[in-house]
């Protein structure tokens, strides 16, 4: 598909949308949108994520338009725009909230406590932990436990629970995403550490973050990948560092990844294969 194709899709999406056409427009936004990131234009990728989430929003898919704003953010996050990404975010938890409400599915509630987590709304994501566990069926029991982990940082205690215990009760689509929530808040987690530390160590995050250090190692690299992490990680040291200039922290936030996203193939928010071994491009 050329870049006209993406032109022409939003052009008839905005075309739909003038015209009150809100269902229409969601799907050509989202199509546009999906158009641009297969191009590696990912801002312009997010933007009509976010046009989507609008008019899904309008016609009531609340599921849908919840998912699609965290399509957008991972977008921005290819871009190095992290704080973008947790405002989707934290946006994609209040759409799974009304989506809860008008579905009558609890598990929705457990969805927008880890859309919060990952946006950093760590007050929001009790409540809906909350919330989930007082109307929760068995599945969505074992995922209310998870979030509760993630919201305390107790990352090595979800990784074990999902090995131990989610791996045995989720069907393979949950279980992705619950790993997948696993090494997006924890990434989070480690921008937030580089934001306040000059150098953060593996032995430090290990001791704040209760991971295994292989667990720990292998995601810490793919977030270096994929531009989560602003930083690089020295072997030798053991030690995740930043440039000099990192102490300015609004150019921090700003930061892409060592290695560009566009670089690398492109997968989806939901679709990385966080058991494949990233190849050691870093150079580490």
């Amino acid at each position: 598909m050329q870049k006209s194709s993406c032109k022409e899709q939003e052009r008839l999406a905005a075309e739909k949308a003038s015209k009150g056409m809100n269902l229409e427009a969601t799907d050509l936004f989202q199509s546009a949108a999906d158009c641009w990131k297969r191009w590696e234009s990912f801002a312009r990728a997010a933007g009509c994520y976010e046009r989507a989430y609008e008019h899904a929003m309008l016609v009531h898919e609340y599921s849908r338009a919840a998912q699609v704003m965290l399509d957008g953010g991972f977008a921005w996050m290819k871009e190095g725009h992290h704080d973008r990404f947790e405002i989707d975010c934290q946006i994609a938890s209040e759409a799974y909230i009304m989506a809860a409400e008008k579905e009558k599915d609890p598990s929705y509630f457990v969805e927008g406590s880890l859309c919060a987590i990952t946006g950093g709304d760590l007050d929001l994501a009790n409540r809906l932990a909350n919330a989930a566990a007082e109307v929760a069926g068995e599945e969505s029991k074992e995922l209310v436990i998870f979030a509760s982990m993630l919201i305390a940082y107790r990352f090595g205690d979800a990784d074990l629970y999902i090995e131990e215990v989610l791996q045995k009760a989720l069907d393979s689509d949950s279980l992705r995403r619950a790993r997948t929530y696993l090494y997006l808040i924890l990434t989070g987690f480690i921008r937030t550490s580089l934001e306040s530390e000059a150098v953060v160590t593996i032995a430090s995050l290990i001791e704040s973050t209760g991971m295994r250090w292989l667990s720990l190692v292998k995601l810490v690299k793919k977030g270096i990948e994929e531009g989560l992490i602003p930083a690089y990680l020295d072997m030798e040291s053991e030690e995740l560092v930043v440039d000099a200039d990192r102490y300015d922290i609004e150019a921090l936030a700003e930061r892409k990844g060592p290695i560009m996203s566009r670089e690398l193939e492109d997968p989806g928010a939901w679709d990385l294969d966080l058991d494949e071994e990233p190849e050691d491009s870093t150079g580490v």
